[in-house]
């Protein structure tokens, strides 16, 4: 009987262990990115959204410059109204970031105004920044943002990396 009483215990906190090995967003896979070095036709592809990010105008030396980080929902999903959307700049040799998030100067998000939703499935980040010359730079950092379905959400911290040219 004892023995018994073990091998059922054994199987509880094992089917415990699997369960909690999953993700949040009822799936049970994890977010699905294109592999590395595979272009998946976005700065950054997930399960059930992809990020654009896109120079907003031209960008002169010195001058206030833009980056748009264009977040879209697919297929059943839909932006989360709820979630602090963040996006947390790298340090960039020569790049002035120009966040007015109480986080620092790196840092653009909904609570700094930096955040708009543009629709049910998709929503954009700005992102200024000032370079002292010309040439091609790049942007990156971490872009944290969040997509649900009827049934649940995705809670997701995306890499995003983008080129800039300062002409």
């Amino acid at each position: 009987m004892e023995r018994g009483r073990s091998v059922w215990l054994a199987g509880v906190v094992g089917v415990m262990v699997v369960a909690c090995g999953k993700d949040r967003s009822g799936h049970g896979q994890p977010a699905v990115t294109a592999p590395q070095g595979v272009d998946c036709g976005h700065t950054t592809c997930g399960s059930n959204f992809f990020v654009d990010a896109v120079q907003a105008g031209e960008c002169a030396p010195g001058a206030n410059c833009s980056l748009a980080l264009t977040l879209v929902a697919t297929g059943d999903f839909h932006i989360n109204d709820e979630y602090p959307y963040k996006f947390r700049a790298d340090d960039a040799s020569g790049l002035t970031f120009l966040g007015t998030d109480t986080a620092g100067a790196n840092v653009f998000s909904k609570a700094a105004s930096n955040w708009q939703k543009t629709g049910p499935q998709t929503g954009t980040m700005s992102v200024a920044f000032q370079a002292p010359g010309k040439g091609k730079v790049s942007v990156s950092g971490t872009f944290k943002l969040s997509v649900c379905s009827a049934q649940n959400c995705q809670l997701e911290s995306q890499s995003v990396t983008a080129p800039v040219t300062i002409r």
